[in-house]
């Protein structure tokens, strides 16, 4: 099992990393190539375990996958119909594989489609319920049948309506890939807006589908006839741009992140700035630098453009080094707070009630043996590391590799003393 051997305090880094692709984006759009009759062209494919269990996913269904590594594109093509089941062996470690449901069902809407039911990082219950919801809308029934979900429309897909009863990210993408060829029009309402859902649509249109905003948070997909080639190029990855940012917010340092579109992170920007930190952007990049004293603040996550729950553990270690108390409130999931028994392990004075974080800064970190338990934990940790005295080891890294690409080599390339160990 892989450890991180992490050697700190590491003192004021300055430095600069270069921001992969976004997995976020990455997975539905490897999704959406199942709509596609021909060649599918992705670039900017950040190699991340959960990227390469969907190539192997696609290719369990029929699609060929190529990819030129140094190139960091991906190549997918569909010379012949897809399988129909989507194994249990693939989707449980890889919350989005359930997004093939809703490109099978746009493209085979007729066909017996069963998709396991997922799996991905222990963050509390991550329902799909609303998302059955929004095939029903379109005329598919759906049954459970030994672990999976077998759905099916006997008279194909007809556009009418659907309003989300809660903002969902994998819900808008599932729902706009089985409208795409839909008869008629499909209006969906009250869907999310985050920048990795706007990328799927920009690829969809840019390939042939017609996808139209018709309000704030509202859609109208007019159906097409058939989607043959696309080929787009994926956006920067706004969690890991965080993530380094926070790297050098930790430390009292400067870090800049290249390749990331700074309107991606409206509301982690501003936080930032309130703490502190002053963030000077570009079209593409954006840098911190720590110039004067930090203060405590208050922060409540929400969808886009609020602040991101994928965010959250992120932020907390950085709060353990500021003078003052910090509340957050998590309004996404259940076990957002994941990493606070090893921060606190470490030192930290951080106290849980319900979805409420309260931390008490300034504290002096200590070195210690950690265990990681899902992806976003993972950064958290290691941010711990950074700042605490001593060698800490980080066990179960898996699951940070799950989403961050090259994580060790980065942290290197910013100074930060880190090993790896099987």
């Amino acid at each position: 099992m892989k450890r991180f051997i992490i050697t700190g305090p590491s003192k004021a880094i300055n430095g600069s990393v270069d921001i992969s692709g976004a997995k976020n984006s990455c997975l539905p759009l490897m999704a959406a190539s199942i709509l596609f009759k021909k060649e599918v062209i992705l670039r900017n494919v950040p190699l991340v375990q959960d990227v390469l269990t969907m190539k192997d996913l696609l290719i369990s269904l029929g699609s060929k996958v190529k990819i030129l590594e140094k190139k960091k594109i991906m190549i997918i093509t569909n010379k012949k119909d897809h399988k129909l089941t989507v194994p249990y062996k693939l989707v449980s470690t890889m919350r989005a594989g359930v997004l093939t449901m809703g490109s099978l069902l746009g493209r085979y809407p007729k066909k017996n489609i069963r998709v396991a039911q997922g799996g991905g990082c222990a963050l509390g219950i991550r329902d799909t319920s609303w998302h059955l919801e929004g095939f029903k809308s379109l005329g598919a029934e759906h049954v459970l049948e030994k672990g999976y979900v077998k759905i099916s429309s006997k008279n194909g897909l007809v556009g009418k309506s659907y309003k989300f009863p809660k903002i969902t990210v994998t819900g808008t993408s599932n729902l706009i890939m089985s409208s795409v060829f839909v008869r008629g029009s499909h209006v969906l309402k009250n869907i999310s807006l985050e920048p990795e859902v706007t990328d799927l649509i920009k690829f969809l249109n840019n390939s042939g589908a017609n996808i139209k905003f018709i309000g704030k948070r509202s859609l109208r997909i007019k159906g097409v006839k058939e989607l043959l080639s696309g080929n787009h190029k994926i956006i920067g990855d706004r969690i890991e741009a965080f993530s380094y940012l926070c790297v050098g917010a930790i430390t009292k340092g400067s870090v800049k992140v290249a390749n990331i579109n700074p309107k991606f992170l409206p509301s982690e920007l501003k936080l930032l700035k309130k703490i502190g930190f002053k963030i000077g952007v570009s079209k593409n990049s954006i840098k911190l630098n720590t110039i004067k004293k930090l203060k405590p603040i208050n922060v409540k996550t929400g969808p886009w453009p609020g602040f991101a729950t994928d965010c959250l553990p992120i932020l907390i270690p950085v709060l353990t080094k500021i003078f003052g108390q910090s509340k957050i409130e998590e309004t996404i999931f259940t076990n957002r707070f994941m990493a606070v028994p090893e921060l606190n392990r470490m030192g930290a004075d951080i106290k849980i009630k319900k979805n409420f974080a309260v931390i008490n800064g300034e504290k002096k970190l200590n070195s210690a043996d950690c265990i990681s338990s899902d992806l976003r934990t993972t950064f958290s940790i290691i941010l711990g590391a950074i700042a605490a005295k001593g060698s800490s080891t980080i066990s179960r890294v898996y699951h940070g590799l799950r989403g961050y690409s090259n994580l060790q080599l980065k942290l290197r390339k910013l100074g930060v003393k880190v090993k790896m160990k099987i």
